[in-house]
């Protein structure tokens, strides 16, 4: 008798996105059967995994053990990582690990090619609101492991919060900031609040709050020839990050409102381990 899998409660997903490869693909197309663009984007996706690999291992060399993590979905010319935290502990060294692989390879593919990449990272609690559900007849499930898909509100918030960060930038799902500001280690994390939004099928059609994330040690890239009207730019150029206690204020009194008028349900993540 095979024995059933614990259902994981987190789901975290982290999205590294080209930004700029259309029109890029338009310029370097070439004369030969191999266009020019190719490989750029032969090395985006082999060495931004690798790259995951090695800050998640960084992030965790202190740790007991580490999360498994690893890319969950190729979707055009983005990538979208997913792990299963175990902790709020987790959750956060996974963030710190994927912003800093985001940051560094903004500028290692900006050198080589005129390419930049951003990043979302957001999570979905597995729950009656967000449902984990295999499918075994998708390529790439096989006998022993089916292929697993996520469905719910704050999976597909993720997707459209992904759309309003800019290059080099990470941008955080508000359940995500709420998590790790409630911690009382930062470990260097920082947020810019940069405005709201309202984002498709999301919040009942209330605006989202918008955050950008940076670390003490490594700020993301602020070009100064980027256009000023770029509100995250903007933001990260003050570097004056929002207080924690100011977030946790702000995100309590947005949850509250659209729980009560809207019925929408939102909660805050939540771990066994904690």
């Amino acid at each position: 008798m095979t024995e059933k899998k614990e259902k994981p409660a987190v789901a975290l997903f982290m999205s590294a996105d080209l930004a700029g490869s259309t029109a890029f693909k338009s310029q370097a197309l070439g004369d030969s059967d191999s266009p020019k663009w190719l490989e750029a984007f032969e090395a985006f996706f082999r060495e931004v995994p690798l790259i995951m690999m090695g800050q998640i291992a960084a992030a965790f060399i202190m740790e007991e053990e580490v999360p498994r993590a690893g890319v969950w979905k190729v979707i055009g010319d983005e990538i979208v990582f997913m792990a299963h935290p175990k902790s709020s502990r987790e959750a956060q060294l996974l963030t710190i690990a994927f912003y800093r692989t985001i940051v560094n390879y903004d500028r290692q593919i900006f050198e080589r090619w005129p390419l930049r990449i951003k990043g979302c990272c957001w999570a979905a609690q597995v729950s009656h609101r967000n449902r984990e559900i295999e499918i075994p007849e998708m390529l790439g499930g096989d006998a022993e492991q089916a292929y697993v898909d996520f469905l719910g509100p704050d999976v597909d918030a993720g997707f459209r919060l992904a759309s309003c960060g800019g290059r080099g930038q990470v941008i955080v799902s508000s359940n995500l900031v709420q998590l790790i500001s409630s911690l009382d280690e930062s470990e260097g994390i920082r947020f810019h609040y940069i405005g709201r939004k309202v984002l498709k099928g999301v919040y009942a059609g209330r605006p989202y709050p918008l955050f950008l994330m940076s670390m003490e040690d490594q700020m993301p890239e602020t070009w100064e020839w980027e256009p000023e009207h770029d509100k995250g730019l903007e933001e990260l150029r003050k570097n004056n990050p929002m207080e924690p206690a100011a977030i946790l204020e702000m995100l309590e009194r947005i949850r509250n409102y659209l729980n009560r008028m809207c019925h929408t349900g939102i909660e805050w993540l939540e771990f066994q381990a904690d």
